[in-house]
């Protein structure tokens, strides 16, 4: 959906596919977080552009750890 939408991917450390050896074997949840993190990022872009509303800029984002 984000290359419909002309949106970047958020793949570009792992995928889905990935996840279940980053957590088993490297035990690595900060690269998960991540990674989930820049999912929900992409899905609210996709909604709003879905909606023909204004994409949010990675300066619009706060991220709350």
């Amino acid at each position: 959906m984000a290359a419909v939408f002309n949106i970047p991917s958020p793949k570009d450390d792992i995928d889905g596919s990935m996840v279940n050896g980053v957590y088993w074997k490297e035990n690595d949840l900060e690269r998960i977080r991540v990674y989930c993190e820049k999912d929900v990022i992409t899905t609210a872009r996709i909604l709003l552009r879905f909606k023909s509303l204004p994409i949010l800029s990675d300066e619009d984002i706060t991220i709350v750890n």
